[in-house]
């Protein structure tokens, strides 16, 4: 259980994140942040300026209530005799076939929306249409559904050139390479993609061309351009309380939004008057047929009683005979009544038992005399339209259009017995009059025998009369029901809004901008903060076991500290430019960290008398540990105490490099081609206490040299010398030496580079520690930067006092 509690542990401390130290990765980036905002803002700037602005215009539209009381509606309902006919309007229906394909159909051929007319602006295209518009272009021989395109060139002369003809048939782009010049006065010319027909717009309001100025003209697939404006149309009811409907449209032209949103009010308005004229329409059209009829079998009646009485020389018998007629003449008007509303009634049987017209209107106020019939009439017609309404906008299929039509069905066939009873009754009430007109007639035996034929066509022409004033009647009272019937719509607000563009949206995409400005470096540090397993810091030591005497500041590229002589100085980072940077006398931060450095070893090394070796090492190369072996001896010697730094790196010799790296040194003793090392000590020009043994000339076989015992000799002989010794030693774990040297050593220190040891490599170090592999280990962390380093801090709060 112990092991997995560390295992546990170990696991957490890798992954514990510390926004401290992530905020100052940030401050450190900040480059990235000012590189990502210009770029980012860049980008947004560019992509406002290649938009063209789009403005919306909106209206708002009220759906007339025709069955409520006031105004249009009691106008109406005062005529109902006459047949009007009105139905209330569902706001919500009304929505739907503003917005519908087949009114924006209608408005997309009326205003030419499928054309496109562009001219080049500063940055984006600029739309011409309308007043900016000078010439309109009619393609005749491309089909409605068709896509083509070329550029027009308008010269101030008058004279017009067209080229970069493209054609585009099944997504394939088919170039010409054509140019064509058209010659003045002349508006029609063939092209590689059918006649072009140029018309002057009468609506440019434009000066007269002072520059040729070049036009891109394209023509969008009909039914592309309907869709892309149905999309672009939004519609809603403003409230529920109220039959208001708004419609808004967004556009780079303002004039063509305007247009467009005008005229689908007007195209709505045709078709609902157009649909709620179907029934008046069809009653008329019946009349008419009636009339031809009448007026035929009129004239026809009118010559039999000119011949008759011309060849007979009878006089007016209805002034000779009215008082022997009144009886006869009573019974004549009844039958009269009964025969048109039996005549009409035969007709509206024939009309209903034809097939043709089992989804059409039927005729309605035509007189039938039959109240519950004409209610059911008005009924049906109602029911056919709402189901042919339907049927427009979709199929025969629609289980809603087979429900009307089966109801439908059922009312046409109780309307046929309806019409079938009205029919026997009316006959039969016809036979009985005749039968009491013949009654009466037979008891008139004054009457002249050669007057009754004349008798009969008499009656004959009074009924047509009749019965043809009467059809008159109707059809002016049809006529008037045509022409009442109004607008469906009125408008509250006319097409307006805003002078400002609506799109591009230049805060949000400036907001955007900054956003993705600020994210990319921030994701970008954060996948390094997080992705980086090297020592940073002295936080990412606290498992270390070893103690921990010291971290040395990173000083050059990776950050700056200046001293107080304002000399800039950098830890030995390249070693084969080692710098002393510790000097007497010098408060800077770097100095103070070798101060601190050297107070933590001599209390480490306690009150033990006598001289103190010191092994320095590390477990990569370039971890620094020359230049901290100089300027740790620098740092003792500026104490007054003698101090000797022996180069044991034989196969780098970075120590050597502080006294330029003399031929002869410990190589020279080490193989007895020097008896004293006394002789090759290299004083060093920074203190007269500090000394150093250089390496010499770089042996082949350096384990070897070191493994012999004459290395022993000269440590146990510097001891008696110096107070300190510090043995310069190659890192551990890549060559033996630093093994051969380390029973020599008093105290060990292990230099860690800042950003350089992963932090795996810690338990190796925890092994030497708990392994004793070396004797007095200590850690030194050489190189933090100004985010992880408290001497910034330091140095900070030092200049601000100076």
């Amino acid at each position: 259980m112990g092991s997995l509690s560390d295992i546990m542990t170990k696991k957490e401390d890798s992954v514990e994140f510390s926004f401290k130290d992530f905020f100052s990765k940030c401050f450190a980036k900040w480059p990235w942040f000012v590189a990502s905002f210009v770029v980012c803002v860049g980008i947004a700037v560019l992509y406002i300026l290649r938009q063209e602005p789009e403005y919306e215009r909106r209206e708002e539209i009220l759906i007339k209530d025709q069955d409520s009381g006031g105004g249009i509606g009691d106008i109406a309902n005062a005529f109902s005799s006459f047949g009007l006919v009105s139905t209330s309007s569902s706001v919500y229906n009304e929505l739907i076939s503003l917005r519908s394909p087949a009114v924006m159909y209608e408005v997309a051929k009326g205003l030419d929306l499928d054309m496109d007319y562009n001219k080049r602006g500063g940055f984006h295209p600029v739309t011409l249409y309308g007043k900016t518009l000078p010439v309109k272009v009619i393609m005749q021989d491309v089909e409605e559904q068709g896509s083509t395109s070329f550029r027009m060139a308008l010269d101030p002369d008058g004279g017009i050139r067209l080229w970069k003809f493209k054609k585009y048939v099944d997504d394939d782009e088919i170039k010409f390479d054509d140019e064509i010049e058209v010659d003045k006065g002349s508006r029609s010319v063939k092209t590689p993609i059918g006649t072009v027909l140029m018309v002057d717009n009468p609506l440019y309001s434009g000066k007269k061309l002072d520059k040729t100025i070049e036009i891109d003209v394209s023509k969008s697939p009909m039914q592309s351009t309907v869709e892309y404006y149905c999309d672009k149309l939004n519609s809603s009811v403003v409230d529920r309380e109220a039959d208001v409907i708004g419609l808004s449209i967004r556009d780079v032209s303002v004039q063509r939004a305007v247009d467009i949103l005008n005229n689908i009010l007007t195209v709505y308005n045709e078709e609902w008057v157009k649909d709620k004229n179907k029934i008046a329409v069809a009653t008329s059209a019946f009349i008419n047929e009636r009339l031809k009829i009448i007026q035929q079998e009129l004239g026809d009646v009118d010559t039999s009683i000119a011949d008759y009485m011309a060849k007979t020389g009878t006089p007016d018998i209805v002034e000779s005979t009215k008082a022997s007629y009144e009886k006869s003449g009573a019974l004549e008007v009844e039958m009269l009544t009964i025969s048109n509303t039996l005549s009409i009634s035969e007709y509206m049987k024939s009309y209903l038992a034809d097939g043709s017209n089992a989804f059409k209107v039927i005729p309605a106020n035509t007189g039938i005399g039959n109240v519950a019939l004409e209610q059911q009439i008005a009924e049906y017609n109602k029911v056919l339209l709402a189901r042919n309404n339907i049927l427009d906008n979709s199929s025969a299929a629609n289980p809603l259009v087979q429900d009307y039509d089966t109801n439908l069905a059922s009312m046409r066939e109780s309307i046929i017995r309806s019409v079938d009873n009205q029919v026997k009754g009316l006959r039969l009430q016809l036979s009985n009059v005749r039968k009491e007109l013949r009654g009466t007639e037979g008891k008139i035996s004054e009457t002249p025998t050669k007057a009754l034929p004349l008798l009969t066509e008499e009656r004959q022409q009074k009924v047509k009369e009749s019965l043809y004033l009467f059809l008159l009647q109707k059809r002016e009272e049809n006529e008037l029901s045509q022409k009442f019937t109004a607008d469906n719509t009125r408008v509250i607000t006319p097409p307006m809004g805003s002078l400002k563009p609506v799109s591009p949206k230049k805060m949000i995409i400036l907001l955007v901008a900054l956003v993705f400005a600020a994210l990319i470096p921030l994701v970008a540090v954060y996948i390094m903060f997080t992705s980086d397993t090297k020592v940073r810091s002295k936080k990412d030591l606290e498992n270390v076991k070893m103690p921990f005497v010291g971290e040395i500041p990173q000083v050059g590229k990776r950050g700056s500290l200046k001293t107080n002589a304002g000399k800039r100085h950098r830890s030995l980072k390249d070693e084969k430019a080692p710098m002393a940077v510790v000097e007497e006398g010098k408060r800077d931060v770097v100095n103070e960290a070798f101060r601190v450095i050297r107070s933590n070893l001599d209390f480490m090394s306690g009150k033990k008398q006598g001289s103190h070796v010191v092994m320095i090492s590390s477990i990569n190369p370039g971890s620094g540990k020359s230049f901290v072996s100089y300027n740790l001896a620098l740092s003792f010697a500026i104490r007054k105490k003698s101090v000797l730094v022996v180069d044991c790196d034989l196969r780098h010799g970075s120590a050597s490099m502080f006294v330029g790296m003399p031929k002869k040194g410990i190589t020279d003793y080490l193989t007895s081609r020097a008896d004293d090392w006394h002789s090759l000590v290299v004083q060093s020009s920074a203190n007269q206490e500090l000394a150093i043994l250089p390496i010499g000339k770089m042996p082949p076989n350096p384990a070897e040299l070191l493994e012999g015992s004459r290395l022993g000799s000269l440590i146990e002989e510097a001891r008696k010398e110096y107070d300190y010794v510090f043995l310069d030693c190659p890192p551990v774990n890549i060559v033996v030496d630093t093994q051969i040297v380390a029973p020599y050593a008093d105290t060990t220190l292990f230099v860690v580079r800042a950003g350089l040891l992963e932090r795996a490599a810690i338990s190796e170090l925890n092994e030497f520690y708990a392994e004793k592999k070396f004797n007095h280990m200590a850690l030194i962390l050489n190189g933090t930067d100004a985010a992880h380093s408290r001497y910034y801090t330091y140095g900070n709060y030092q200049s601000f006092a100076e």
